[in-house]
């Protein structure tokens, strides 16, 4: 069961980074095509600025890159964390400036998911390094 429940999870994290934008309110992410390993946070969400995915943000990235998240509206919002170990990102100053960043550099392959502590998983993404 256990097995079958992580099959699952691995496909849909795979079809989530190869297909279109998604969110909860089905409005879609819109844009992308902008650099990856970039993600804009607004008024709760977290978009992809490469493919436009929403949260989730699906992004992949090579091992090494860095990915950075940019504020573009004022607005309470971090980045967290919420997969096991390797937890290499564990909370974000808590930004709410436009044009505030954060960054962190991903040096070793796996899926990294994340939210942010003051929306909980109505705003949440995932880092795929490859």
């Amino acid at each position: 069961m256990r097995y079958t429940a992580r099959l699952l999870v691995a496909t849909l994290f795979s079809l989530a980074a190869c297909g279109g934008a998604t969110s909860p309110g089905g409005g879609g992410g819109g844009g992308g095509g902008g650099p990856v390993g970039q993600i804009v946070v607004g008024n709760i969400f977290f978009r992809s600025a490469h493919n436009g995915s929403q949260n989730a943000a699906v992004d992949t990235v090579a091992a090494g890159s860095t990915v950075t998240w940019t504020w573009n509206a004022a607005g309470s919002h971090s980045i967290q964390s919420t997969g096991q170990v390797p937890n290499i990102f564990r909370n974000s100053v808590v930004m709410n400036a436009a044009n505030d960043t954060y960054a962190v550099t991903f040096q070793n392959p796996g899926t990294y998911p994340y939210d942010c502590a003051v929306h909980g998983a109505a705003m949440s993404g995932v880092i795929v390094v490859q």
